[in-house]
């Protein structure tokens, strides 16, 4: 019959084996597991940051040599081409999933893809084109261009962000806002904290008197249209004069702004059709004023 020793406390040599062996396993150091991010690997955590902070570094080179940045209010946010320049650095690249129009409106599915087993890391939606995305002068940014310009620009902002929900963090230690540009673009656009005023009263005129002015920075985008189609500015104030008894553009109403903004192009055209239908052109030096009489006419049929 086959025998178990047993020492004097009654436990045997296996038992005794055993608990040495739970005892050693319990307190042996585990080795550290590698870690890895696309083409960045290491072998520790802290590693794989240090690695990041060195693939930064030769990122915010090649941004700042190919202007890849841009500043809003004083902070600077990356293009999206700096975005996908980082991908590519990981081995990722961005792949369109799908892209959607509904009532003028473009939203875009992006995903980033890792070029050595095609797995997918990163996906996001973006869109375009809405009526509420404003300019400081509550223009539509997007919603008015054409059908191509805003189904690329959904997609562009799709793909920034996929690379910020995967890659913000490298981004930040390249010293760069976590955030794309292309997602920054409305913030750009708003008006400045200053910009509008407070109500007032302006003089009465003939026609019924605004209460409410204009902002200061829709005067300057009336007087900046107004070089641009290069009216006579003086005509175009005898106009306003005319029809709404207001002496200077800062005292329009919003509504009188808007129905001279709209008027703008029907003014240079008219201007540019009578100059080439006056004929014969004036010899020079006959002292006779030839200045165009377009916004005059329309002025006259203002009453």
């Amino acid at each position: 019959m086959a025998t178990t020793a047993t020492n004097t406390t009654g436990t045997t040599k296996a038992e005794t084996t055993r608990a040495k062996s739970t005892a050693l396993t319990a307190v042996a150091p585990t080795a550290p597991m590698a870690v890895s991010l696309g083409t960045l690997q290491a072998a520790s955590p802290a590693g794989l940051v240090q690695g990041a902070s060195e693939m930064a570094s030769a990122l915010a080179q090649v941004i700042n040599k190919q202007g890849l940045a841009k500043v809003i209010n004083g902070r600077k946010y990356v293009r999206v081409e700096g975005w996908t320049t980082l991908g590519v650095m990981l081995g990722v690249i961005a792949r369109e999933v799908s892209t959607n129009e509904t009532d003028g409106v473009y939203v875009a599915v992006v995903e980033l893809v890792r070029m050595s087993d095609g797995a997918c890391i990163s996906s996001a939606s973006a869109e375009c084109g809405a009526p509420d995305e404003l300019d400081r002068y509550g223009k539509p940014i997007w919603a008015s261009r054409p059908r191509y310009a805003r189904r690329s620009m959904a997609q562009t902002r799709a793909t920034g962000k996929a690379c910020r929900l995967a890659f913000s963090w490298i981004m930040s230690l390249a010293g760069y806002e976590a955030t794309p540009a292309e997602e920054m673009e409305p913030i750009e656009q708003a008006p400045p904290a200053n910009a509008s005023r407070a109500p007032v009263q302006v003089r009465q005129g003939p026609h019924a008197a605004p209460t409410l002015l204009i902002s200061e920075s829709q005067h300057r985008r009336i007087e900046g249209r107004i070089n641009e189609l290069r009216l006579d500015r003086e005509r175009v104030k005898r106009w306003i004069r005319t029809k709404w008894g207001v002496e200077r553009m800062s005292d329009l109403s919003p509504a009188q702004y808007q129905e001279l903004d709209d008027r703008l192009e029907d003014f240079a055209e008219k201007v540019a059709v009578e100059t080439e239908a006056r004929q014969p052109p004036a010899p020079k030096g006959n002292g006779q004023d030839t200045a165009p009489a377009g916004i005059d006419a329309i002025a006259g049929a203002a009453h």
